[in-house]
């Protein structure tokens, strides 16, 4: 008798998951099982899919201030926008998961975005979170300066739909522009 190599795979079907799985019997309300199904058409497949993503974003909190890397040595600067709202001369143009990327006003640089942080912390009725924020978002832009990090402004283009005549936002109204790759330079 010939023994099988241990280096081979075993025999069979592949494990669902790619990792260790149990099967379970679940009784779901039809409009929760509909809606699984919208998410994926395996309703197991959506169910994890989903606990992979709360997993994510349990794991942990995401930073106030951080680089996006593009190619070519460039980057974009992310915060987050559910906190930094109020920055004169700039805006955050909401991207995904509460992330937003910094947009200057014409003719503005890095040293108008530190100025309109400092600005802000100078000013009355900062709540704490943002005070931490822009705390945090001075000392990442400060870190950069010191590291090197060369920093040049470029225009973007936000465009936005115009609502229809006679839209009442329904499934049927305004849907949002999304930009594709040849949107950005």
């Amino acid at each position: 008798m010939s023994e099988i190599p241990a280096s081979r795979s075993r025999r069979g079907r592949p494990p669902k998951y790619g990792r260790p799985a149990q099967l379970v019997t679940l009784t779901l309300p039809d409009d929760v099982l509909a809606w699984l199904k919208s998410l994926h058409p395996d309703p197991a497949w959506a169910i994890v899919k989903l606990a992979e993503q709360a997993k994510r974003r349990e794991r942990k909190p995401l930073p106030l201030a951080e680089l996006m890397q593009l190619p070519h040595h460039r980057a974009l600067i992310l915060v987050n926008a559910d906190v930094l709202k109020q920055l004169p001369g700039v805006a955050i143009i909401p991207i995904y998961e509460g992330r937003g990327l910094l947009a200057l006003a014409p003719n503005k640089g890095v040293a108008d975005l530190e100025l309109a942080v400092i600005d802000r912390l100078d000013s009355i009725g900062v709540l704490k979170a943002e005070r931490e924020a822009l705390e945090a978002l001075r000392a990442r832009l400060r870190e950069w300066r010191v590291e090197g990090v060369r920093f040049e402004s470029r225009s973007i283009i936000v465009a936005e739909r115009a609502p229809r005549q006679g839209s009442t936002g329904s499934a049927g109204g305004p849907k949002a522009a999304r930009p594709s790759s040849r949107d950005v330079a």
